[in-house]
């Protein structure tokens, strides 16, 4: 039983050691372009607070004042998630996307702060360089990006939020996914659930798929249920992954509708 005790004492020790390597999982082979999918894309460089240099496409609409924010997953970088720009500017709307520090061909390395400070310095390039009010900028989380977009609408009075597979903090993931790891020992909190109530007076989507075998249903429907009005539950179809390409009729319509809340 002491054997026992000890090795899953020196388990535990590991994951908390390692969680950063279990969190984030960044790549930097840029597998596509917009090129690839006849989009045209800017390169835009963008300068956080201190100093990390964050790539990003921006797919301009001189049609539309509005633009849509994507804040990705923990793993891969834009280049694996082209689909869901070219869906978004179905819309009507611009889209950017970007890498996180570390992700793809920003610099830095990845921590929740890190994190955080890149979704304000995108925020501000699009404002002071782009020339986009607040209120025309429509930030879109999956997943991990959920906690990310979420504390950005905290900071600034953007039009909207949407979130889509994303958990209510990360000690919930850990409960879920690693349930004989004591959560209190997880370093980073990616709060969702509290950056949503302090979000400003904004609407909020929130989609998710009951299949979702990571970041499982009852996120989404506690994410729902916690938050203030005006807001909207959406259900979608598939697992973690692939939800967005297997609903993707389902996530281009309620985004048309969600944008269609703020004319």
């Amino acid at each position: 039983m002491a054997t026992l005790f000890g090795a899953y004492l020196v388990l535990i020790g590991v994951i908390y050691l390692l969680q950063d390597n279990l969190l984030f999982f960044p790549s930097s082979a840029i597998v596509m372009t917009p090129e690839n999918y006849n989009l045209e894309a800017e390169d835009l460089w963008i300068t956080t607070e201190d100093n990390e240099q964050l790539h990003s496409w921006y797919f301009p609409n001189e049609k539309s004042n509005r633009i849509i924010v994507l804040s990705h997953g923990n793993a891969g970088n834009i280049s694996h998630r082209l689909d869901i720009a070219q869906t978004l500017l179905e819309t009507g709307a611009a889209v950017l996307m970007y890498d996180y520090r570390g992700y793809g061909k920003s610099t830095g390395k990845p921590s929740e702060s890190g994190l955080y400070l890149d979704i304000e310095a995108v925020i501000r390039a699009l404002i002071d360089e782009k020339g986009y009010q607040e209120n025309n900028i429509y930030l879109y989380g999956r997943s991990l990006g959920g906690a990310v977009a979420a504390y950005a609408a905290t900071q600034f009075p953007v039009g909207g939020l949407v979130l889509d597979s994303a958990f209510k903090n990360l000690q919930a993931m850990v409960r879920d996914v690693y349930p004989f790891v004591p959560s209190f020992l997880t370093r980073h909190e990616f709060p969702t659930q509290r950056f949503i109530n302090e979000r400003k007076n904004m609407p909020i989507m929130i989609m998710h798929s009951e299949r979702d075998e990571i970041v499982r249903f009852h996120h989404g429907k506690t994410l729902y249920q916690a938050t203030h009005e005006p807001k909207k539950f959406v259900t979608l179809d598939g697992g973690h992954n692939n939800n967005f390409q297997v609903s993707r009729n389902i996530i281009l319509n309620q985004w048309i509708l969600f944008l269609g809340w703020h004319k």
